[in-house]
């Protein structure tokens, strides 16, 4: 039977290899926001996990306010709906301002971590005061915290790899995502 060699948490391959994933999980929050801010508009009724809250319920809600949230379809994109696409776009293009920038500097993950955790903590207010069961969003908070740990642990090992002699400079990624290592 084979073993397998430990990994070794402070080489510079990991910790390029956690960055390059907290990064990553930033792209899909972007990704799967986008999907359901479309999936709204377009009155789907489906929704994707693993996405920012707050762009999803303002929309859903200005839709809500659009159709004057009666039973049924809700066809109308009026007023409300578009304003609220608006305001989720400027959270979306901080987001990907982040993402963007972070593959310079990975200390653009930090404001990224910050708005996830604001998002979150919206999530939290809208299940205990607004949502009808608040169990039906566990599954969402799992996937918050499971984001929030990856882009904790993007920081954690930027950071890490900054104190690493010389020869690793502040990653600059390429085309792979995972920033290259001079030496």
């Amino acid at each position: 039977m084979a073993r397998k060699n430990p990994v070794d948490r402070n080489s510079p391959e990991y910790l390029l290899g956690k960055m390059a994933s907290g990064r990553h999980s930033l792209l899909l929050i972007l990704l799967f926001t986008v999907v359901n801010l479309v999936m709204v508009v377009l009155d789907s009724g489906t929704y994707f996990l693993f996405s920012a809250s707050v762009p999803y319920y303002l929309t859903a809600f200005a839709k809500g306010l659009d159709n004057g949230f009666v039973d049924g379809p809700w066809p109308e994109n009026g007023t409300y709906t578009i304003a609220a696409l608006f305001i989720s776009a400027v959270i979306l293009l901080l987001f990907l301002l982040c993402w963007l920038l972070s593959k310079k500097r990975t200390g653009w993950l930090v404001p990224a971590l910050v708005l996830f955790v604001l998002d979150t903590l919206a999530l939290v207010w809208f299940t205990l005061e607004i949502a009808v069961d608040p169990a039906g969003n566990i599954v969402d908070f799992v996937f918050h915290f499971w984001a929030i740990w990856e882009l904790f642990q993007a920081i954690r090992c930027g950071s890490k790899l900054k104190k690493l002699p010389s020869g690793i400079q502040d990653p600059e990624l390429h085309g792979s995502g995972v920033p290259e290592i001079e030496g």
